[in-house]
């Protein structure tokens, strides 16, 4: 039987699982899930190691985060964004998006604690045809983030949630590490990781081109490879550390959290 590696359907992800994607690995496979189902899938044992959420990693002290890989940004990202029908400071109302905890509590953080603005929550599936009452906005991640990016609707602002933190913090945001439960990933496994990044980065063109032919040009070209190539950081630091820490600090008013710090190192 198989081994599942958990990861999201999106752009991203694919430079780090890039090896398993393909099927390299005989006795491993990815499984693909929205970045909201992947802690039950690494609860149930569905899968061994999955790119969990930062938010999710802090929610259940069971899991542990392996220290090698995250998606992050430092500075802008334009995967995870607020469209608004108002400025940021106007809202009253904001959607927030149900496939991601994450983003979620980062904009309410930015709405409350840097912009000083509450808004009444709600949850909406986000969609490129949705339409936005008067002071009104919401959470967008993952591909559909980048094709509003690029179209730029002339009736919505967008908001970069990740540049609005930098801005704020000088520290890098990261929205996901590799977490496994129970059974940490033994030396040989971790190699494959190593393998399947060191390859993915190697075929980051060819990923960008099945990109663009997945979305049959409605994303813009630039903004894609800027996105993957630039935008993008996959190895964790001390200042992403750091990062991750202040926004556990900063996001215990929105959730109880069980850990005290990233994997409850001080």
């Amino acid at each position: 039987m198989k081994k599942n590696l958990g990861s999201v359907p999106f752009l991203n992800s694919k430079p780090l699982t890039y090896l398993f994607d393909k099927g390299s690995y005989p006795g491993y496979k990815t499984e693909f899930m929205y970045p909201s189902n992947l802690l039950d899938s690494l609860l149930s044992e569905k899968t061994f190691l999955s790119l969990i959420s930062i938010a999710d990693h802090f929610s259940d002290k069971r899991i542990q985060s392996l220290d090698q890989y995250c998606i992050s940004a430092i500075g802008k990202v334009d995967s995870v964004i607020l469209v608004a029908s108002s400025n940021i400071n106007k809202l009253q109302k904001v959607y927030l998006d149900p496939r991601s905890k994450s983003a979620n509590i980062l904009f309410k953080i930015i709405q409350e604690d840097f912009v000083k603005n509450k808004v009444e929550y709600d949850f909406l599936r986000p969609n490129i045809a949705n339409s936005y009452e008067s002071n009104t906005g919401q959470i967008i991640i993952g591909d559909l983030a980048l094709k509003y990016v690029s179209q730029k609707p002339s009736s919505l602002k967008i908001y970069d949630l990740s540049e609005i933190w930098f801005k704020e913090t000088s520290l890098p945001f990261t929205f996901a590490t590799f977490n496994y439960y129970k059974e940490k990933p033994g030396t040989d496994e971790v190699k494959l990781l190593d393998d399947s990044y060191n390859e993915g980065i190697k075929n980051v063109d060819t990923m960008i081109k099945d990109f663009m032919l997945k979305y049959e040009s409605k994303v813009d070209l630039k903004l894609v490879e800027t996105y993957l190539k630039e935008r993008i950081v996959y190895e964790l630091s001390k200042e992403h550390l750091e990062g991750i820490n202040l926004f556990n600090k900063l996001s215990e008013k929105f959730a109880k959290w069980e850990k005290r710090s990233f994997n409850n190192i001080l």
